[in-house]
C-alpha cells in the first residue's frame, strides 16, 4: 500500500512527548550534587545485588555492544579505526525506586580534542518501561563524570 504525502497531513498520530535536557539543564536539574549522586549509587549496587536489573545480551548483565571501524575501508564515507574511535549502547533496566528503563549512548575519538569537543559525548534516554515512549534525552557528559566519581564514594 503507497501511502500519498496528502494523505499523512490528515493522520493522526499519538502524541509522544519527551523533555531534552543540555548540561545546563542537566546542573539545573542537580546533576552536580555529590551527596545525591553517591546516595542514588549506593541504591543501584542495592539492587544489583538483589537482582532488580537488566542490561542487554544473552545474558541480561552485558556493558553494552560495541562498534568499532575496520583499519581500512572501500567505502570513501565511512570511518576507519583510530584511536579510541567507538560507538557503544548501553541499555539497562533499574528497579526499585527508579523503575526505569534507557540507554547511555556514546561515539569516541580521540580526535575529537583538536575540533575542541570532549574525547567522548555521551548520550543518555530514558524510556517508559511498559510502553518504550522516551521520557527524557539527555546530554550526559557531566552525569557520567558525577557517576564514575560517586561509586568509589560510595564505599568510605
Amino acid at each position: 500500500m503507497k501511502i500519498k504525502k496528502e494523505e499523512v497531513k490528515h493522520m493522526a498520530y499519538p502524541e509522544v512527548d519527551f523533555i531534552y535536557l543540555n548540561e545546563e539543564d542537566m546542573v539545573k536539574a542537580g546533576v552536580t550534587d555529590m551527596k545525591g549522586c553517591v546516595e542514588a549509587m549506593e541504591e543501584m549496587f542495592r539492587l544489583l545485588k538483589a537482582g532488580d536489573f537488566r542490561m542487554g545480551g544473552s545474558n541480561a548483565n552485558s556493558h553494552g555492544i560495541m562498534m568499532t571501524f575496520p583499519e581500512a575501508s572501500p567505502f570513501p564515507n565511512m570511518p576507519t579505526d583510530g584511536p579510541d574511535r567507538r560507538f557503544m549502547a548501553m541499555p539497562a533496566y533499574l528497579g526499585g525506586k527508579f523503575d526505569m528503563a534507557g540507554m547511555k549512548w556514546y561515539g569516541s575519538n580521540t580526535e575529537n580534542r583538536k575540533k575542541g569537543l570532549p574525547r567522548s559525548i555521551l548520550m543518555l534516554t530514558l524510556n517508559d518501561k511498559d510502553t518504550g515512549a522516551p521520557l527524557a534525552y539527555m546530554s550526559a557528559n557531566i552525569l557520567s563524570a558525577f557517576r564514575t566519581g560517586a561509586v568509589p564514594g560510595g564505599w568510605y
